[in-house]
């Protein structure tokens, strides 16, 4: 007797739907770290989120990425083991894009979370000797007085200018809000908006030899109070400190003059503000 019953091979099962979802799953991920990145910044160096927030959410992208497809092997072959007829497709395709997660996904997580030990480490880091070397007003005082005497080796009158004292907020060493104190005097007898050519204003510069004169008392002002002479970059005189000063700069001609100094990032402060006297 004939068997009408057509014989057919065997079922195969590749696993479609774990490699699908891993498929699915990785540029998702992708997409998903980008964004939990960018989710810390406002703008460039303002930071809305913790580093131990973006390397949470980082670890969890890729632990979600890489674990699908990790768990899709090897779910895929235990039900190898029962029933040949499962294929290696499926274990092999789904290996595939766990080592792509954690690949591309994996490194740039542990790049954050390096960031975010390092910044705990230079949190707990107590403050400089230099950060604490001055109050606000001891800072205020001091700068006032290193102004007053460039001022003075310039050849002119403090009266006869306006005196501008800034502060702004900056990080200090173990990444607090600290205070930079800008001390400015400032003196001019043209109007503000000057509307003179070129050639005019260069009528004003001083002859090489009178400037030399004016600013060489200036250079010891500044020498004194340790700062080193660098190039004035459009100042007639610039210096630069290692100490509590950062920075001085002093520009003169027939019909101005320009005094500029500020400190170092100190602890304390007001952080971002302005005086005008």
């Amino acid at each position: 007797m004939i068997d009408d019953v057509a014989w057919s091979p065997p079922r195969r099962r590749n696993g479609i739907w774990w490699i699908v979802a891993s498929g699915l799953l990785l540029p998702a991920g992708w997409v998903a770290w980008l964004l939990v990145a960018l989710a810390g910044y406002s703008g460039a160096g303002n930071s809305t989120h913790s580093l131990a927030e973006q390397t949470t959410g980082s670890i969890v992208v890729t632990v979600v990425c890489a674990g699908v497809p990790l768990t899709g092997v090897v779910v895929l072959l235990v039900q190898r083991r029962r029933d040949r007829s499962v294929t290696l497709v499926g274990p092999v395709a789904c290996a595939v894009f766990a080592v792509l997660a954690a690949g591309t996904l994996g490194y740039p997580t542990s790049g954050v979370a390096q960031s975010w030990t390092a910044d705990e480490e230079r949190r707990a880091q107590p403050l400089t000797e230099l950060e604490t070397s001055r109050s606000q007003a001891e800072a205020e005082r001091d700068l006032a007085d290193v102004g007053e005497r460039a001022v003075r080796a310039l050849g002119e009158d403090l009266r006869t200018g306006e005196v501008e004292r800034y502060t702004r907020g900056c990080p200090l060493s173990n990444l607090e809000q600290g205070t930079q104190y800008t001390w400015r005097w400032s003196a001019t007898s043209v109007p503000e908006g000057d509307p003179r050519s070129d050639a005019e204003r260069a009528a004003d510069e001083l002859p090489a030899d009178e400037l030399e004169r004016r600013i060489a008392p200036v250079r010891e002002v500044l020498r004194d109070v340790g700062l080193r002479d660098v190039d004035p970059y459009g100042w007639d005189v610039r210096g630069v400190g290692d100490g509590w000063l950062q920075e001085a700069l002093a520009h003169v001609t027939k019909v101005s003059g320009d005094v500029s100094i500020e400190t170092t990032c100190l602890a304390g402060g007001p952080g971002d503000g302005y005086d005008d006297e």
